[in-house]
């Protein structure tokens, strides 16, 4: 089967995580993303573990793609990179504003060398607006948006940031969808787009309660209450109300008079039942959803579903074996889409990409070697 965004060449100049998650899920997609990374190398290398000099982290969100090392201080660099961006369906860059119209690689420069390019900018706050110039990660939005603080105060606890880097990813998944409404406008039009992609506005956009919050509502406190029960603990996403008059008469249970009492004759009926399999099936003959509340160390080996629904791949690792990483979610009736391959080192495809995309020979790649343009990765 074929992959959807087959023959779409993407030229990925990020780094961390917003980008190239983002052009991790173009290349499952079927796309030729080719990374740019400069000789200090992403930031993500030095994150987790490594095997044959690959971090966990580094493999997961650039699996699949092919890498050029660049290094756009030297001379004759940005015109390198600007041939590149001519050859490409796609530019993604995650600088903060005007990084790259100093280096003559702005959105209006390539754009009018190359007029049906799409490209992403990613940032913290926007090419434009107050706060367009401040450095911003994830926790950073995290705080901005009131995430830290409504999750402190509605649970009662010390404001902390979150054990995932929602702000980026949600900026990425995002990206993507403007960048394939863009590619498909500029397939009908001939015309590409520039999208100004703030994590700011990605963040608050997927905020499901901020309508609560500005009508001054109080949000829930999250989507269920997890009880103790034989085998665990276990998660049940229901209002209360429902819960109750689902399970009261079921079991038998009298009815204390408040929500707190009918909470804690819940949770003694529910730990009273002699095992896990006879919590799901009262739950289950009743419709009401629940969840295994896993360790979060065992969740990946220990999901039903991470098999049967390859939620999981296995990549090479470089050194003759292989490594475990998340697979792309999309299962699509008559296409393809998934990992394609292991994470590069730095310049590894540096003379193979030159020479597909832009045509170089032999003996102008090495001059750009040897001047300094072009760099790789020691791996001896």
């Amino acid at each position: 089967m074929a992959y959807p965004l087959e023959g779409i060449k993407v030229l990925d100049l990020t780094r961390a995580l917003s980008g190239p998650f983002a052009a991790r899920i173009l290349s499952d997609l079927g796309a030729d993303v080719v990374k740019v990374e400069p000789p200090r190398g992403d930031l993500t290398r030095a994150y987790g573990s490594r095997i044959g000099g690959l971090s966990s982290h580094y493999t997961q969100h650039n699996a699949g793609k092919r890498n050029v090392c660049i290094d756009l201080t030297a001379e004759g660099a940005p015109a390198l990179v600007a041939e590149l961006a001519d050859a490409a369906d796609i530019v993604m860059e995650n600088f903060r504003p005007g990084i790259m119209a100093r280096y003559g690689l702005d959105w209006e420069t390539l754009h009018a060398r190359n007029p049906k390019l799409v490209m992403l900018s990613i940032s913290g706050f926007g090419q434009t607006g107050p706060e367009r110039d401040r450095a911003a990660y994830a926790p950073v939005l995290h705080a901005e948006t009131g995430l830290i603080d409504r999750f402190g105060a509605l649970h009662g606890r010390p404001a902390t940031d979150f054990p995932l880097s929602t702000a980026d990813t949600t900026a990425s998944v995002h990206g993507v969808i403007g960048i394939l409404a863009a590619v498909v406008m500029a397939q009908r039009t001939g015309v590409g787009q520039h999208i100004d992609l703030a994590m700011i506005n990605a963040q608050f956009y997927n905020d499901d309660y901020l309508s609560m919050v500005m009508s001054g509502d109080d949000p829930p406190t999250g989507g269920g209450d997890v009880w103790p029960v034989a085998g665990g603990n276990i998660i049940i996403a229901a209002q209360h109300r429902f819960l109750w008059r689902s399970l009261a008469e079921r079991c038998g249970l009298q009815d204390p008079g408040d929500e707190a009492g009918q909470k804690r004759v819940l949770g003694e009926h529910l730990a009273s039942l002699p095992s896990w399999e006879a919590v799901t099936a009262l739950l289950d003959e009743v419709n009401i959803a629940w969840g295994n509340v896993r360790p979060w160390r065992e969740a990946y080996a220990t999901n039903p579903s991470v098999g049967p629904r390859r939620i999981l791949a296995q990549i090479d690792d470089r050194v003759g074996g292989s490594r475990p990483t998340t697979e792309a979610p999309y299962h699509f009736s008559d296409a393809e889409a998934g990992v394609r391959g292991p994470a590069p080192y730095r310049g590894e495809h540096n003379a193979e990409v030159l020479t597909e995309w832009i045509g170089l020979p032999e003996t102008s790649i090495a001059a750009l070697a040897g001047s300094g343009v072009l760099q790789a990765q020691d791996l001896s």
